[in-house]
């Protein structure tokens, strides 16, 4: 993007804004015009005015590197410093809704653009948060503390990260080990209601050298844990009556997480060296949905992950880039339902899976550097086997799936940068493996005993830019998601799978304008967004309810989603700050069946709208938010609907700064009106609630 130039960068077409910018800047400027003026100085010589350009706002680097794409970059710091977690912050950006399985720790999962978790792969740092098991990722369960961005893809995913959604794609970006530096350590708490409770460590520094380069090292544990015992109301399963309404209050509804991680940086001469590894163990209460509480159903797991990049970023004198990595993954799981009251019978299952991968990504700038040719190779291999004490003791059967994918894309900046194109493609293989289940049938379409497919995703995108601070962004893509093995296979609590299920398919297109400007005179600044988006989905996969309390994995025909994102971030300078996101969306069944043609896709709500207000000075922060998410279809027929919600928040944060030591307080209060709450699959949320918390960093 051009930079403004001039003292107001503005286009003229936006009239009103510099005439309130002047009257700002005559305004400040009033109690210097008021002193006496200062003689001229004899022998002074006069110069001619110097005009001054505003240097660029800063771009994320994720949005630079895909400027066709609509991508926001979220800040990390309220969740390593704050109160808020990861679906707290992505929650507020606009096209994103998260949908919630009860409080702090429980299973929620996010929706962008109304595609379902299971078509939104999670990365963090470039690696797969996913699995083939279940493909679909709880935000509180990722190991967020030592969290650096989030990065939102809205309906495209870029060929870096190589898995294409059709939904795009999230992606946390942790902090790198320190370069320099001499040791860091910081220590931190949250403290709030529904016996709520966090506390962290961490540390990093460089404990050596190689060749005389510096070695960097970051640690980091933490552990956190909540009862969830907040009241909300229940119908009893009987929404037309409201007689048998009442109060009640969350059971087995607890949640605990520790988390351990560790990140080494080595550099290599031209190349560097990024190896990371993680654990992860939970465990928590699955208290079922609100008339029918589940007294002694539990999930637990333990995950591991250990990730390992070498990159070269200039090689052959600047014109090629090359990063090579592989991961790997094990995961096992306990979920216990020993009495049958949320599934469709008593069980108790314990799964143990696993898999790694290796990738190879080489970027090349030919020519004058207006030019870049992006290459992807990776190849992945996930296995699954579960184990069964009820309803009888067996051995299930080993689900694999084997995956190799080639990405290529190719971007072009023409007129001096104005305009730029870019297409991607990817082709994905999948073989699966699997020979069936004790309790389920085999895949119909499965041969001896596996399946395979390959699926290929073309994506093309532009972005013009006309005038300084405009820029006109628009792209299309076909994508594909082949099911998982939940959703072929699973029975596990409410859900049940479908071994008849097909491949998804869409195709998304979005257009939109984006605009931004600052006056460096008054610190006013203006960033404006919109976008229009469209999805249209053949053999769409969406749990679809069966009774009251078990749903099942169907394709329901086809689908058509369209909506319109709009976005507003204004401020003067670091005092003021307003952040505006509004999403609608409408979401139809397209497919065959009369009966269900024409109506609303469920758990899909049309108006989605989150604002914060912010006032900062002497280190302190005040911020005010709202939250306003309309009625949504629970079921297919559209006959209940999870109420809409309105949700007020409020609180104050101090950071103070004292040489080498920094100290981060903050106190928090949600759903201030006490409202009664509900989301995903009709769960009830928590109603008031107050967090408090600190945190403490000492070092360079």
């Amino acid at each position: 993007m051009r930079a403004p130039t001039g003292r107001l960068g503005f286009p003229a077409f936006w009239g009103a804004w510099p005439r309130f910018a002047l009257v700002a800047r005559l305004l400040a400027a009033g109690s210097a015009a008021a002193q006496p003026a200062v003689e001229e100085a004899e022998g002074v010589v006069g110069l001619e005015p110097i005009e001054v350009v505003a240097p660029p706002e800063p771009v994320p680097a994720a949005a630079a590197e895909n400027p066709s794409r609509f991508v926001e970059v979220l800040d990390g710091a309220p969740v390593r410093e704050g109160t808020g977690s990861v679906a707290d912050v992505v929650e507020d950006a606009a096209g994103v809704r998260v949908r919630r399985h009860g409080g702090l720790g429980s299973f929620a999962t996010i929706s962008i653009r109304g595609a379902a978790p299971s078509q939104v792969p999670v990365f963090i740092d470039g690696v797969p948060a996913g699995d083939a098991r279940s493909g679909v990722v709880s935000l509180e369960e990722l190991p967020a503390g030592e969290l650096e961005r989030i990065e939102v893809y809205r309906g495209f995913a870029p060929a870096t990260l190589g898995d294409a959604g059709i939904g795009g794609a999230l992606q946390l970006v942790t902090r790198a080990a320190p370069a320099a530096g001499g040791l860091r350590l910081s220590t931190g708490m949250l403290a709030g209601s529904f016996e709520t409770w966090r506390g962290w460590v961490a540390g990093a520094g460089v404990p050596g050298r190689v060749g005389g380069e510096p070695v960097g090292l970051r640690l980091h544990f933490s552990h956190r844990r909540s009862a969830g015992n907040y009241r909300f109301l229940s119908d009893h399963g009987t929404p037309f009556e409201p007689d048998d309404d009442e109060v009640l209050v969350r059971r087995n509804n607890d949640a605990s997480q520790t988390v351990a991680s560790a990140r080494l940086a080595v550099p290599l001469g031209e190349w560097s060296l990024d190896a990371a590894l993680s654990l992860v163990a939970a465990d928590q209460g699955l208290a079922g949905l609100d008339y029918d509480q589940a007294e002694a159903v539990r999930l637990s797991g333990t995950d591991g992950r250990v990730r390992l990049v070498a990159a070269a970023p200039m090689l052959a004198d600047g014109l090629a880039a090359l990063e090579l990595g592989g991961f790997g993954a094990v995961r096992g799981d306990r979920f216990s339902d020993p009495r049958g009251e949320i599934g469709v019978g008593r069980q108790v299952e314990e799964d143990l899976g696993g898999g790694g991968g290796l990738w190879g990504m080489l970027r090349l700038f030919p020519g004058d550097g207006s030019h870049l040719v992006r290459l992807r190779l990776e190849t992945s291999y996930e296995t699954f086997r579960a184990a069964y004490e009820l309803p009888a003791a067996a051995e299930g059967p080993r689900q694999g799936r084997w995956v190799a994918r080639l990405a290529g894309g190719y971007e072009v900046s023409l007129c001096d940068d104005e305009l730029v194109l870019l297409a991607d493609l990817r082709a994905d293989a999948h073989v699966d493996d699997f020979s069936g289940d004790p309790y389920f049938p085999t895949r119909p379409d499965a041969v001896v005993g596996g399946a395979w497919d390959v699926l290929f995703s073309p994506s093309a995108g532009l972005r013009w830019a006309p005038l300084a601070g405009l820029e006109l962004r628009g792209n299309v893509g076909w994508f594909h998601r082949v099911p998982t093995f939940g959703e072929l296979f699973g029975d596990r609590g409410t859900v049940i799978g479908n071994a008849g299920l097909r491949s998804e398919s869409a195709v998304n297109l979005d257009l939109g304008p984006a605009w931004r400007g600052r006056d460096e005179g008054t610190g006013l600044h203006l960033r404006l967004g919109a976008a229009f988006f469209a999805s249209f989905a053949d053999d769409l996969i969406v749990f679809v309810p069966q009774s009251q309390s078990v749903f099942r994995a169907e394709n329901i025909g086809a689908s058509r989603t369209l909506g319109l994102e709009a976005t507003l971030c204004a401020g003067w300078r670091e005092t003021v700050g307003l952040d505006l996101a509004y999403t609608f969306q409408e979401a139809r069944d397209t497919g065959d069946a009369p009966y269900w043609s024409g109506l609303r896709l469920p758990g899909r709500a049309p108006h989605d709208l989150s604002a914060r207000l912010a006032l900062r000075r002497w280190g302190l922060e005040l911020w005010y938010e709202l939250d306003w998410l309309a009625e949504a279809p629970l079921d297919r027929a559209n006959l209940r609907t999870v109420p809409g919600r309105v949700l007020h928040g409020v609180g104050l944060g101090y950071r103070l700064r004292a040489g080498d030591r920094n100290v981060v307080v903050a106190v928090e209060g949600r759903n201030l009106s006490d409202e009664w709450v509900y989301d995903a699959f009709r769960y009830p949320l928590p109603g008031r609630s107050v967090f408090a918390s600190f945190v403490i960093e000492l070092g360079e």
